[in-house]
């Protein structure tokens, strides 16, 4: 089987092979060069909102990937142009959980599977969530920026409303392999741990499977953790927003489609809502003119919260795992298609 890969700026060709090299498996790998990490996330959020139709692969990067019968991929995308460019394409597999970036039905006509490697940032997103709640109701960042800038704030917007995290109500959208780790890690803080998810069954005993409208009414912190889709898209409206308590908190590291933004800034702006911390954006970057940007009770980052270097080195030793299980014959995870 001859393996292609198609590193970036996050995960390059050298972590590609040396990956799959730890499972047995010699792969080829290739850079695709976009320049800057900017051009990079601008291609990727442009993916993620349109498809992978929406951006054209450079042809001399088609011509490294030609023989492929496994093509291996973290953003770079694979639409109808790259399948056609590889006759020999039997399997895809994506270095990330999700796979906006793979035309999915064309690789099914194709009969060309496609693996995903879910959880390869689970542990990092979990992580930044914890952070990014404790960050948002303990005003982490804005006590930070004050003394870089000559303040000594003592006042917030939430003062008044700044609570310990035992005893209180975490409510996670979403149960896939970061909301389980992020429900593990809030576990550690005594919280109460609600759970809104359509598609799972199986629940940890510490958790307790609700409804939305009974999540955000209930959560004094409600996380997201879900996968965007059409049906799902601003999930978080001004309905559901007008459900939450006063003193609650909305974190957003999943999707910004799943959030619809003019409401939460409505909300904020009329502190029907505490706070909210956000990782992901409409447009990123949002600019220094975006209604988010202008307020107070809001901390914002830059797309980073799947973004430490364990998860991006061990992404492709987690997909070759899987993928060398995969052609040994024996069950495997992630098949998508």
């Amino acid at each position: 089987m001859t393996i292609c890969g198609i590193g970036d700026l996050f995960i390059p060709a050298e972590y590609i092979r040396a990956g799959f090299e730890k499972n047995g498996l010699k792969a080829k790998a290739f850079d695709w060069d976009t320049g800057s990490f900017a051009k990079l996330q601008e291609i990727n959020l442009l993916v993620e909102q349109n498809g992978p139709e929406a951006y054209e692969v450079p042809s001399s990067l088609l011509e490294q990937i030609k023989e492929a019968e496994i093509l291996i991929t973290q953003f770079c995308p694979i639409g109808k142009k790259v399948i056609e460019a590889c006759p020999r394409l039997k399997i895809i597999g994506v270095l990330r959980g999700g796979y906006e970036n793979i035309n999915i039905a064309r690789a099914t006509e194709k009969g060309i599977k496609v693996f995903n490697t879910p959880g390869r940032n689970a542990d990092s997103v979990a992580d930044f969530t914890v952070g990014a709640m404790i960050c948002e109701a303990r005003n982490l960042a804005r006590g930070h920026f004050g003394i870089k800038t000559g303040k000594w704030i003592r006042e917030y917007p939430n003062s008044g409303m700044i609570p310990d995290l035992p005893g209180r109500v975490a409510g996670l959208i979403g149960f896939g392999e970061i909301g389980r780790k992020t429900a593990q890690r809030l576990r550690g803080f005594d919280m109460e741990i609600l759970v809104y998810d359509p598609f799972t069954k199986n629940f940890p005993d510490y958790v307790k499977p609700t409804d939305l409208k009974d999540l955000v009414r209930r959560s004094d912190f409600v996380s997201l953790h879900a996968r965007l889709t059409k049906e799902n898209r601003h999930l978080i409206n001004a309905e559901l927003l007008a459900l939450m308590k006063p003193t609650s908190y909305l974190i957003n590291t999943s999707r910004a489609g799943l959030v619809d933004e003019a409401a939460l800034c409505a909300a904020l702006k009329s502190k029907k809502i505490a706070g909210a911390f956000l990782d992901v954006f409409e447009t990123e970057p949002p600019g220094l003119d975006h209604p988010l940007v202008k307020l107070e009770n809001v901390t914002l980052t830059p797309h980073m919260a799947g973004g430490s270097n364990d998860a991006f080195l061990n992404s492709p030793v987690k997909l070759g795992a899987e993928l060398a299980k995969h052609l040994g014959g024996e069950p495997c995870r992630g098949l998508i298609n």
